[in-house]
């Protein structure tokens, strides 16, 4: 036996791993608490390169403003912090953030339309928002919210707003139209009809439509033949960019290439082609005919700057076009490094913390926020990363659900929002990122 005086070389030893077994304890549970101290004050999330601390994925909820489970998602209108649900039987709710949940608003009024396309009269009623000069409004016709006799379509939707500036006129408006159903929440859907509301009487006249313009095997207009976007119709001017495969036909894979072209005219009929074969449906507007567009190439893909009838690249890239690269807006990220790109200019941004396999972006109006939503090891390790592109910080919190999530984007500068879809319905989150600094 040994005295509690011993020592010997071997006791000595022993006495150190206990100081040092000590240690280590108090560091662990220092670490936990410090831990614990973060996911309570959510506004010192750093990243290890900024401040050699510990990486650390906190949860979401140090985040969340409302996580709100519905049998529709909310999808955006184009009046700030205002969402709509829409549903087959035709049914418009209006609901307003109010910086904790969706409230149901009330709708300034209504429109009841009969509009006709193809040979069709079709009945609508689009309730819609106005506010501060902005119109906003929504209706859904559908074979199960009607008993009216239309033969070819079995759904639109519909969507009335502002008319492109170059066109605006007292008393009316914009009224958009398409067919395919798998757009209903789809965040930047492709209209295939634009007309010109006259608000008094209901009647409409032509925007882009041609009346001579092809017909489909089904008996209705062709679908591609004006194709045109959200971001198309901001142009101040009277050249407003819309897309169409008019000229083309389908390949091997019964696929049909678009070719990008240039409203010209108030009359609806004066059509210039400004690029063909373009890699997207997306156009950014620069201002007097300006635009930008993306173009595919043999080795990647190319941003392209059209204007006064010439064509520039603006940055070229050598990997695919929606895998190896993916576009939100005016933005390209790599998957790769996580550096975004913006569409038309050489700016980019290097992110930091990067290590995830994004399935969704976006960028905040400001430019102030990153946030990328995706899986690291496995589909159930799903994370949504945020990155401070001011403080250059960024944090990684961990996302408990791991369904798939669509629509990803910014209710304004600080504010983010998307569903997931889930066997109890749409799980719509609101996530407050002013707390990343």
């Amino acid at each position: 036996m040994q005295s509690a005086n011993d020592t010997t070389p071997k006791n000595k030893t022993s006495v150190k791993k206990n100081i040092i077994t000590i240690v280590i304890a108090v560091l662990a549970i220092a670490a936990l608490a410090a831990a614990g101290w973060l996911y309570t004050h959510p506004d010192i999330f750093v990243s290890p390169e900024n401040k050699n601390a510990a990486s650390v994925s906190p949860s979401l909820d140090t985040v969340l403003l409302s996580r709100k489970i519905t049998s529709i998602p909310y999808m955006p209108t184009d009046i700030e912090n205002v969402v709509y649900t829409a549903d087959a039987a035709g049914n418009i709710t209006y609901y307003e953030f109010n910086g904790t949940d969706f409230v149901e608003l009330a709708p300034t009024g209504t429109m009841e339309l009969t509009v006709p396309l193809s040979g069709q009269q079709i009945p609508v009623k689009i309730p819609y928002v106005e506010r501060d000069g902005v119109l906003s409004g929504f209706g859904v016709y559908s074979t199960e919210n009607t008993d009216s006799n239309v033969y070819i379509y079995s759904f639109v939707m519909f969507k009335v707003q502002n008319l492109p500036e170059a066109y605006a006129k007292t008393g009316s408006c914009l009224l958009l139209m398409h067919t395919d159903q798998t757009q209903a929440y789809t965040l930047n859907p492709v209209w295939e009809q634009a007309f010109i509301l006259n608000r008094s009487d209901g009647s409409v006249s032509d925007f882009l439509n041609d009346r001579s313009q092809k017909v489909s095997a089904d008996g209705g207009i062709r679908r591609d033949y004006y194709m045109i976007t959200e971001g198309a119709l901001k142009e101040t001017s009277a050249s407003v960019p819309f897309f169409s495969s008019r000229e083309r036909t389908p390949d091997e894979n019964g696929e049909t290439q678009v070719d990008l072209y240039m409203k010209t005219g108030k009359n609806g009929r004066d059509d210039t082609m400004i690029a063909e074969n373009v890699g997207d449906r997306y156009v950014k507007l620069l201002g007097n005919g300006v635009f930008a567009y993306i173009r595919e190439t043999d080795s990647g893909f190319s941003t392209v700057k059209y204007e006064n009838g010439q064509e520039s690249v603006i940055t070229s890239f050598y990997a695919g076009y929606g895998t190896s690269y993916i576009r939100d807006g005016d933005y390209i990220l790599s998957k790769e490094d996580g550096r975004v790109f913006t569409t038309y200019d050489t700016s980019s941004i290097e992110t930091k913390g990067y290590k995830m396999n994004p399935l969704l972006f976006s960028v905040s109006p400001d430019g102030t926020y990153v946030v990328m939503a995706g899986t690291v090891a496995n589909a159930l390790d799903y994370r949504i990363y945020v990155y401070n592109t001011k403080t250059q910080k960024y944090a990684v919190f961990n996302e408990t659900n791991y369904a798939a999530h669509y629509n990803l984007r910014f209710i304004n500068d600080t504010t983010v929002a998307y569903y997931v879809l889930n066997v109890d319905g749409y799980e719509n989150v609101v996530l407050d990122l002013s707390k990343v600094k």
